[in-house]
């Protein structure tokens, strides 16, 4: 029975082969998209669980109260907390305490040669010795286990091994010259590590022991409590139940910072959060790494689940469509004797081998798709065919796409009248039709959704991209200051610097220059609580601090609404700092003409405010506008912003290279332009903007291609309806537009359904942006008529060559 099962399905198949076609192309593009969805989600959910103790490894995050105000969720925390805790908590094995090397380094290696080796160092990180044995990394030379004992040694990837020294073999032993840094020195290379997987939130090339930094004069004058620039790590003992361990927490709180939180009136709550957690946790402040939230996730299942069903669907209407080709054969069976059950089965089996046949070319378009997304979303991904998961999906859509795309044709085929069907009555069966219609109402709806999302996204990605931002991001060339600096005497340095930014300055093509410590789109300086003066400490408010030469407000074009900018031959303009709108409200200053007769408590500093400035934004506008303090600096070391003119950028920008290779050799020069480095703040709606378009594209393609089978069905089946009305006088336009409309009215249900269900999903989507588009017209009524233009188009092609025939070769047989 099963071979002649398969001898049938074959010959279906090939005797329709435009509607097999589209059955089995359908539903592999379907199938594929779901393999490439899941695929990307079991990498996102798979995040740092490589660690072998990943299940006793939590991250502490700080929780602060002010008067019983919640300020937030951060992951940073005292260098003193991990140490505490396993003094004071039993059921804590270790304690790991990291902190980035803020603004990276310089690494400097001499080969026997004597030639140079020098690069800038972003991915540099401190750490505990007892960082290898909680975490797990593969080493490919030295023994991790006592890599991070001597204080000066450094353990590096095979990225960096490779980079200096050509191969991981020669590494170890070797001497990096570490300048510019948080902790300058010589350090010896004592193991090499495999490159951090993709699916690891802590990342770094380059890491040393954390008592080189604990040697930095603000932490060896700290209590361990103060300095909140830590990220700690805790390695519990196996089955302790961290719900158990908040009293104790409470209590350790109350022990080491319980009077200094009193003064303040101020509540700190520790938390343990699983480090497979961190990549599904958004929103926790001083978060570097990037993450996605839970309902991401939910959405691309739903997104793969509708495109499935629109292939599925597909299959559904054609198979129901040719309801009427296939009475015959079913009359036919059943007036020979065959049961029901075996034509449900027949039907079956046909589902089933077209569901293999999707398969098959699924995953092979599967892995063409996958590399798409990958570089979308800047990760490596790819298909595991040892898993046995994946085996297992695969089996499980099979199975349920042979059901759910075959059950119903089959029940309704077999379920034909052997009498009404013999006697002719094959034709007027209509069953199905309705049930055609919704099924394509859905296709096209979840289309119209697709796209209108496409669209909503890309509107508000450019909105923020365009959008003035109260500062000059174009043409502003960014050159990272120099790390090998000599400090022995800080004047003679001071004035190089100043004389570096003067020469820059005197360019041809540059328009201004100003030092900073930080730039637009690239954090603070200073993150502390801020009160007026004369208010209460319980009044402490959190700000942000950057380090400005004089020329900086000038040279990106800050409004300054009242008072002034920086004079630097006024001493007491130099001691001062300038606020934003902003500040006036958050530390209830007053008016702008207020503002400038009060005084800003900053940590233990009392300092003026010389002038406020127009609201700008310095971060992305999904944020609003938050307190931002301007201090002076005469001139900064870290970051030079150089408003270029738009002529000749290229002759300018060499000539800015050879004056910074000239005033601080062994620097590497290093340089972008801001609005590019502005803009990597939108990186996340911009994949997801592609991927969500990648997505909609597939979803038309797999409803074009059911919309025109059933176009090409429809047209053959009333083609004696199509040469009559020709005969009686219709033109071939005519025709076209009246079978094309019973198509279109679909569309124009369809947008019923989804315009309003779009309206809601891109209202909720827009609510985390501070800044946002307002929800007009164009962004419904535009993916409509794309929808219909395209679903026009799809169904005239094929009514148009129907509609084209002589009509004498359709009647001469009536």
């Amino acid at each position: 029975m099963i071979k002649n099962f398969f001898t049938l399905a074959i010959r279906n198949l090939l005797k329709r082969r435009m509607y097999s076609f589209i059955n089995v192309f359908g539903l592999a593009i379907g199938i594929a998209v779901c393999l490439v969805i899941l695929k990307y989600i079991d990498f996102e959910l798979s995040y740092d669980r490589f660690h072998a103790n990943a299940k006793t490894i939590y991250r502490m995050t700080t929780t602060s109260y002010q008067q019983g105000e919640s300020k937030g969720t951060g992951i940073i925390s005292g260098y003193a907390l991990g140490p505490a805790m396993q003094s004071d908590l039993p059921e804590v094995k270790a304690y790991i305490r990291t902190h980035p090397m803020y603004g990276g380094a310089v690494a400097n290696y001499k080969n026997k040669t004597g030639d140079a080796m020098i690069f800038r160092e972003e991915s540099m990180q401190f750490a505990d010795s007892t960082f290898f044995d909680a975490f797990t990394y593969q080493a490919i030379n030295g023994k991790l286990s006592t890599a991070m004992i001597k204080p000066n040694a450094v353990v590096i990837t095979r990225k960096i091994a490779e980079k200096y020294f050509g191969n991981t073999n020669d590494a170890l032993g070797k001497i990096f010259q570490i300048s510019g840094g948080w902790a300058d020195g010589d350090y010896e290379v004592t193991s090499v590590i495999e490159n951090i997987p993709e699916n690891s939130h802590f990342t770094f090339d380059f890491i040393f022991p954390i008592h080189n930094l604990l040697r930095n004069g603000q932490y060896k004058q700290d209590d361990g409590w103060g300095w909140n620039n830590f990220v700690t790590y805790i390695q519990l003992h196996p089955n302790v139940k961290v719900s158990s361990l908040k009293e104790k927490m409470a209590a350790l709180v109350e022990k080491y910072r319980g009077k200094d939180l009193a003064e303040t009136k101020s509540k700190v709550v520790y938390n343990f959060q699983s480090i497979v957690d961190i990549h599904l946790t958004p929103g926790y402040r001083y978060e570097s790494s990037p993450t996605i939230s839970e309902s991401t996730i939910y959405f691309f299942i739903t997104i793969s689940i509708f495109i499935l069903a629109i292939a599925w669907v597909n299959y559904i209407n054609l198979s129901t469509a040719r309801a009427v080709e296939r009475a015959r054969e079913v009359g036919i069976k059943k007036s020979i004797g065959a049961f029901r059950h075996q034509i449900i089965s027949q039907f079956l089996f046909e589902s089933f081998l077209i569901n293999l046949l999707g398969i098959i070319i699924a995953i092979a378009l599967a892995l063409l798709l996958l590399p798409v997304l990958g570089n979308i979303v800047g990760k490596n991904l790819v298909f595991d065919f040892s898993d046995y998961r994946f085996w297992v999906i695969i089996f499980g859509l099979l199975t349920a796409g042979s059901i759910i795309s075959g059950a119903y044709p089959a029940f309704f085929l077999s379920s034909f009248s052997i009498i009404r069907v013999l006697k002719g009555g094959a034709e007027k069966i209509g069953g199905g039709f309705t049930l055609r219609k919704a099924l394509v109402v859905f296709q096209f709806a979840s289309s119209l959704i697709l796209i209108a999302g496409t669209f909503a996204i890309y509107r508000q990605v450019m909105y923020m991209r365009n959008q003035d931002k109260g500062l000059t991001t174009e043409q502003m060339l960014i050159v990272d200051g120099p790390k090998v600096l000599s400090w022995q005497n800080p004047k003679q340095t001071k004035q190089k610097l100043i004389t570096f930014k003067h020469n820059l300055q005197q360019i041809n093509g540059v328009l201004d220059a100003a030092s900073s410590g930080a730039i637009p789109g690239g954090g603070h300086n200073w993150g502390t609580m801020i009160r007026k003066d004369g208010d209460q400490r319980e009044d402490n408010k959190s700000g942000r601090i950057v380090w400005v030469d004089p020329d900086f407000i000038k040279t990106y074009g800050i409004t300054v609404l009242t008072g002034r900018s920086f004079n630097p031959e006024i001493k007491s303009d130099m001691e001062s700092v300038l606020v934003n709108e902003a500040a006036l409200k958050a530390f209830g200053l007053g008016t702008p003409e207020e503002a400038l007769k009060e005084r800003l408590i900053l940590g233990s500093d009392t300092v003026a405010i010389l002038g406020i400035l127009k609201n700008y934004h310095w971060e992305s506008l999904k944020t609003d506008h938050s307190p931002w303090l301007f201090k002076a600096d005469t001139i900064s070391t870290q970051r030079f912003s150089l408003h270029l003119a738009s002529a000749n950028m290229h002759n300018t920008l060499t000539e800015v290279e050879k004056v910074f290779k000239e005033t601080f050799p062994g620097n590497p020069f290093d340089y972008y332009f801001l609005d590019d480095f502005f803009n990597k703040q939108y990186k996340g709606e911009q994949q997801f903007a592609k991927i969500f378009s990648l997505f909609a594209i597939l979803a038309i393609v797999i409803a074009c291609l059911g919309l025109w089978g059933l176009a090409s069905f429809t047209t053959s089946q009333k083609l004696k309806e199509i040469s009559v009305r020709k005969v009686l006088g219709a033109s071939v336009p005519n025709i076209v537009t009246l079978l094309s409309w019973q198509f279109l009215q679909l569309v124009l249900i369809a947008s019923v359904i989804a315009v309003p269900l779009t309206w809601f999903g891109i209202d909720q989507w827009l609510t985390g942006f501070a800044f946002r588009i307002g929800l007009h017209w164009d962004l419904f009524v535009v993916p409509v008529v794309i929808l219909g233009l395209i679903a026009f188009i799809t169904v005239s092609v094929q009514i148009f060559r129907g509609a084209s025939i002589n009509p004498a070769k359709v009647l001469r047989s009536e």
